[in-house]
């Protein structure tokens, strides 16, 4: 709940007359409040006094604004300039005005306050001297001008409907990130901008002694996944997470058994095998998987629209949801907790006609592996698995029997390279716009709108959060 701390270190004009109140009172209780009070992060009211002293009469809730102070001199100067904006005053009602506020911040500049106040700066100097002269306030060699080097940051805002929005706003507005600055939210979207801003802040330090992937750990290979050791060199107990999506018909339950030695031999002790699988075999899967790993869990993996129609026998099922199964190498290696149902926004096949959403394969790799772990796939497909541990900073080797997926899965990594480095590039020279930026990057490699727009997507966090809007797809 907002509150009032010495208000006098703000409030700049005399408290209303009872008569004015009144009509304000009035005003709000036909009206309601126009314009929100102003709040810091700790509830303190900047701007809004009476506003909110008729809002508790009147016994509602009052609109307010949450902002992010750095100083008590930005809370000075915002006090001053709203409350000047509102009011018409007369010379010697200015000058009054100059010597409060002198009083207050005697660091600000003659042509900053000027400027605010609507006199000349001589008439600041006047003041400022007489107060110097009667040692009311200290004689400073520099100021503080209105772009100079102590020229406030543009605040983060949350605009609250009630008490204890105002109140969830004040714990939330420190967490939200740097590119809030200078915009407003409502509570919903700065609880999810904090909770990101907090979730990467995370990664961040998990990742900070941790070498960044490179090239050469990402590593894509054309062979059956029974031969991926001794092809791609990986060590027995080695992997801390093999992430997959099984083929679902019966041709290929006799290499489900397979899968569980490979797994058992290369994973480490605690290690994780996750995949995709369908409904129809499954009994058939678990149990094979069962032989050699121990059955951990069930996450749903859930969509909404476009289901898929199943008969069996003399029923029809609408299908909504999928299997992915987890198993492990002994005791699981626990990060904590995760969520057994993940629901898909939207469907992506541009690189393979089984090919699953990259949130999700992010969503299942940040949840089994951490940040310079080793992550395998031994039917990728699409190769999202290779996308996504590279945005995660994981070592990965993946492995396809069609050579056409191996060599679309090289393109697709080669292409989010090179879309990072453009759009990292772009914003160290000021750029934000994300379609502009796919608009020239598209031309240069001659990728179509579509496909960039696409890629898009397939950036890091990190990355989609250093620019601008959404991206238009072009078709």
């Amino acid at each position: 709940m907002s509150k009032v701390i010495n208000k006098n270190k703000v409030q700049f004009f005399p408290v209303m007359s009872e008569e004015e109140f009144e009509a304000l009172k009035a005003s709000i209780a036909d009206r309601g409040v126009e314009v929100p009070i102003i709040v810091d992060q700790s509830g303190e009211v900047v701007d809004g006094f009476q506003r909110k002293r008729a809002c508790e009469e009147l016994g509602i809730d009052c609109l307010t604004e949450v902002r992010d102070f750095v100083n008590e001199t930005e809370k000075l100067e915002l006090a001053l300039i709203l409350n000047c904006n509102r009011r018409h005053l007369n010379q010697n009602q200015k000058r009054k005005l100059i010597e409060d506020y002198l009083l207050r911040d005697a660091e600000i500049a003659d042509n900053h306050l000027a400027g605010i106040i609507g006199v000349s700066k001589n008439t600041v100097a006047s003041v400022r001297k007489k107060l110097e002269a009667s040692c009311q306030i200290d004689k400073h060699e520099t100021l503080r001008g209105k772009d100079g080097v102590k020229r406030p940051k543009k605040q983060k805002r949350i605009i609250t409907n009630t008490p204890k929005e105002t109140e969830k706003a004040c714990q939330m507005i420190l967490q939200l990130p740097e590119k809030s600055s200078g915009k407003t939210h409502d509570v919903i979207s700065a609880q999810r901008h904090a909770k990101r801003n907090q979730n990467a802040q995370k990664r961040k330090v998990e990742g900070e002694s941790v070498i960044p992937v490179t090239d050469d750990d990402i590593r894509l290979f054309h062979t059956p996944f029974q031969k991926l050791e001794s092809v791609a060199g990986i060590e027995p107990e080695s992997v801390q997470l093999i992430c997959t999506d099984i083929p679902y018909d019966k041709s290929f339950l006799p290499q489900i058994e397979e899968l569980a030695e490979f797994a058992k031999r290369v994973l480490v002790d605690g290690g994780v095998l996750v995949t995709y699988c369908g409904q129809y075999w499954l009994p058939q899967v678990m149990e094979m998987l069962g032989k050699h790993l121990d059955y951990r869990w069930m996450i749903a993996s859930c969509w909404s629209g476009d289901a898929n129609q199943i008969n069996i026998g003399n029923c029809n099922i609408t299908n909504s949801w999928k299997p992915i199964l987890v198993f492990s190498k002994g005791k699981m290696n626990g990060k904590g907790v995760f969520q057994d149902v993940s629901h898909i926004e939207s469907k992506e096949k541009d690189w393979h006609d089984w090919q699953q959403p990259l949130t999700e394969a992010e969503f299942l790799i940040r949840s089994f592996s951490s940040a310079g772990d080793f992550v395998v796939d031994t039917c990728s497909g699409g190769f999202t698995t290779a996308v996504a541990s590279r945005n995660l900073n994981r070592r990965f080797i993946g492995c396809d029997i069609d050579e056409e997926c191996v060599q679309n899965g090289h393109r697709r990594l080669q292409l989010t390279k090179s879309l990072t480095e453009y759009v990292e590039d772009a914003v160290e020279l000021g750029r934000s716009d994300i379609n502009e930026m796919l608009q020239d990057w598209s031309e240069i490699n001659a990728v179509s709108p579509a496909l960039a727009s696409g890629l898009v997507l397939e950036l890091s966090e990190s990355i989609r959060e250093s620019v601008n809007s959404e991206p238009m797809i072009a078709v």
